[in-house]
């Protein structure tokens, strides 16, 4: 089934304020996964244990395999969509100042400030070597395991320990990037579309038209359609479809309102075609979407 990820810019950080840090364990049975896309000021590690994921950022789109890490810089747009059957991967969220020492020191001034003023950035996953793609894996999965028992003693040191790990490893393989050697241009990507997925997240329960998506970006509406479907892989309104059957699954698994309630809710006028679209994108109905998950 789809878990559903805080949506767009996302207001309250991960973890507590205690321990800023957040681990999810996402599976997905029926190959429907869906993380609308969004951003937040924290760094995500990615960790693919099972089957394959669509992974869709500012720049591109492509297959996340087994076995496959990969790091999402903080305040990078990015979306998360099922591929494949059975699927499973580990998320870690965290502000890199969690890793800061209070004393100033080497690490401090040579490795940690250049990540926090974003002077180094972590790098595509795809380009480090299988051997520490393994490593990292195994550390992402230690701290995703510890993260279930967060009050055992001493789980938030060990989880901290094995962060810094990560990037000694990185540090080790000069893997990290210099963001001065990135072209402007291509910093860019998909952010012009980020009022966008705030409309849609902000009046997805609302009759919404293409003048209105393509009016949040003052974009031509022929234009806009082409743009969003370059950046984002599908047209709009499949995008605000598929985002609708994400929040309905939502109402399905926490609330006992009635289908009909809940298919208006999501921003379907029509039953019939809310029904459509549910079997279309979840493989079954509403009705036995509810049953076969109570």
């Amino acid at each position: 089934m789809s878990v559903k990820k805080q949506y767009i810019p996302e207001e309250n950080p991960h973890g507590t304020p205690y321990f800023p840090f957040q681990a999810l364990s996402q599976t997905d049975h029926c190959g429907q996964y869906f993380a609308p896309y969004h951003w937040h000021d924290e760094v995500e590690f990615l960790c693919v244990t099972k089957g394959t994921l669509q992974l869709c950022t500012e720049q591109e789109s492509y297959l996340l395999e087994e076995g496959h890490v990969y790091f999402i810089n903080p305040g990078t747009v990015h979306g998360i969509f099922g591929h494949s059957f059975h699927s499973h991967h580990y998320a870690l969220l965290f502000p890199l100042d969690l890793l800061s020492f209070s004393k100033y020191d080497i690490c401090q001034n040579e490795f940690l400030s250049p990540l926090l003023m974003g002077k180094l950035l972590f790098p595509d996953g795809r380009t480090l070597s299988p051997d520490l793609t393994n490593r990292i894996g195994e550390l992402i999965t230690r701290a995703s395991l510890l993260y279930q028992d967060l009050n055992a003693t001493p789980a938030p040191l060990s989880i901290k320990i094995l962060l810094l790990e990560i990037l000694e490893l990185l540090f080790a393989h000069n893997s990290f990037v210099h963001a001065a050697d990135i072209p402007r241009d291509e910093t860019r990507g998909i952010c012009p579309l980020k009022p966008v997925f705030t409309y849609i997240e902000t009046h997805y329960s609302e009759k919404i038209t293409l003048e209105e998506l393509s009016g949040s970006v003052h974009m031509n509406k022929n234009y806009f359609c082409r743009f969003f479907k370059e950046k984002a892989g599908k047209t709009p309104f499949s995008y605000l479809t598929e985002y609708r059957i994400n929040q309905s699954c939502s109402q399905l698994l926490n609330t006992s309102l009635p289908i009909t309630e809940i298919a208006l809710n999501t921003g379907f006028e029509n039953m019939s075609y809310f029904i459509r679209q549910f079997r279309r994108y979840r493989g079954c109905t509403p009705s036995e979407f509810r049953r076969s998950r109570a």
